[in-house]
């Protein structure tokens, strides 16, 4: 089927196995009632054969056999006989029949039949017979014909197909949609209880199949949060003695020691970045229903704060910051807000090498622009990008993980390419210049 095209497995049965009986009932009633009258003809063909070879003519060369008239010249025959069939149309044997209808669903008012035989001495015979309907009496009564009723039997067949058919796919979906909704309601709960019966072996076996794939996901994602928990614990006391030697270290190297001030303000700045990576994964890997605690948080503060902690991803890189922040105080959990806040301003510093960095702040929506210069687009990128999709070049898998912490906040998050105008180069082409991502944060 084609994509767009989405039709249930029930209906598509349904439909193909109705239009095919349709197909067969119509194709066999025309076949029977095409083999009633070919029966019928080729009776009343061998009747009037036989009658010509054994009947004997009188002087007016016209012999009559019950209704059967035969005669020796075509010239003898009736004149209504004659009208119906003009001599070119005998053929030795081929029987000739003209039948008087008014419409198709009444009867006959009149037919008339003609066979040549030729005998076996040379002379020809002309076989004819008529028949005619019935005097009415006045009475009404109810005659069906071959053909109606043909096609009334087609339709009664028809009817009890579908009937039948009806009941089939009902005593199949009915299990098959206790399925779904089985699997549908499947959760951790859900599935510690005993898998249900679904009638049919094969139903059962897709069921377990669905279940044991779901439990091994289940363990998975139990042993991936452990881990998570486990590592994000262990870590913190390692990460705390290298911040802690870093700051001592800070003390007893001479000033003048130019390279390892750097070395050892590098070591400071990713012990910084794992600490945050760090609790953020932490706090993740919690997967609590319960709402994080709330307090006031003034918005401008903490990211004035945020972009000075970060400015050391932007040491020995061009870029230019911009702040624009509006005075804003929100309800929100401090904690999650400056690990969102921190991962969106991290990815803007870090995935910019030369350009400029704009954060706006305007009420509780929060902008995050980074600008990068002396990008050309690719012939093949796209002036949108997915949630889940991967920028290569732009923010990376930080935008995962920013997506994650968004939707556990219910927060509105969205992020786009920016695309500058269309230039021209010296040859006259058209091009258009990449110049970064844009992040949007509403904060509720």
């Amino acid at each position: 089927m084609v994509n767009g095209l989405r039709i249930s497995l029930r209906r598509y049965v349904l439909w193909s196995l109705l239009s095919l009986a349709t197909i067969v009932i119509v194709l066999f009633s025309i076949q029977s009632s095409d083999s009633f009258f070919d029966g019928m003809d080729g009776m009343l063909r061998n009747t009037m054969v036989r009658a010509a070879q054994s009947a004997e003519l009188d002087n007016n060369n016209h012999a009559q056999i019950l209704d059967l008239h035969i005669h020796a010249n075509y010239d003898d025959l009736p004149d209504e006989v004659k009208q119906r069939f003009p001599k070119d149309s005998f053929k030795p044997y081929s029987l000739l029949k003209d039948i008087n209808k008014p419409d198709w669903f009444s009867r006959p008012i009149s037919a008339h039949f003609a066979v040549l035989v030729p005998l076996d001495d040379g002379n020809l015979r002309y076989v004819t017979q008529v028949f005619l309907a019935p005097p009415s009496d006045g009475k009404k009564f109810l005659r069906i014909n071959h053909t109606i009723y043909s096609a009334i039997v087609g339709v009664l067949a028809l009817i009890s197909f579908s009937v039948a058919l009806l009941f089939l796919m009902r005593s199949v979906s009915r299990p098959i949609e206790s399925l779904q909704r089985w699997a549908a309601s499947l959760d951790e709960k859900e599935l510690d209880k005993p898998i249900p019966e679904f009638r049919y072996k094969e139903l059962n076996a897709l069921a377990a199949i669905i279940h044991g794939s779901l439990q091994n996901v289940r363990t998975t994602l139990n042993r991936e949060r452990e881990f998570v928990n486990h590592a994000s614990h262990e870590l913190r006391t390692p990460i705390a003695v290298i911040r802690s030697s870093a700051a001592l270290l800070h003390r007893v190297i001479d000033s003048e020691n130019i390279k390892g001030n750097n070395a050892l303000a590098r070591v400071d700045h990713a012990s910084k970045t794992m600490a945050d990576l760090t609790e953020t994964l932490l706090w993740l890997g919690r997967n609590e229903e319960t709402a994080l605690p709330k307090e006031k948080v003034d918005l401008k503060a903490m990211v004035e704060a945020l972009s000075q902690d970060l400015m050391y991803l932007l040491s020995g890189k061009e870029v230019n910051v911009q702040l624009h922040l509006s005075e804003c105080v929100l309800l929100l959990p401090k904690t999650a807000s400056e690990i969102v806040i921190g991962n969106v301003i991290r990815n803007a510093y870090q995935h910019t090498q030369q350009g400029n960095v704009t954060i706006t702040l305007s009420g509780a929506t929060l902008t995050v622009l980074n600008e990068e210069e002396g990008l050309e687009l690719d012939e093949n990128a796209s002036l949108s990008i997915t949630p889940n999709s991967e920028l290569d070049g732009g923010f990376g898998i930080g935008l995962k993980l920013i997506d994650k912490l968004c939707a556990k906040l219910e927060w509105g998050y969205a992020h786009k390419v920016v695309i500058a105008e269309d230039t021209q180069d010296y040859q006259g082409d058209v091009r258009s210049v990449a110049q970064g991502y844009s992040v949007v944060l509403t904060l509720q």
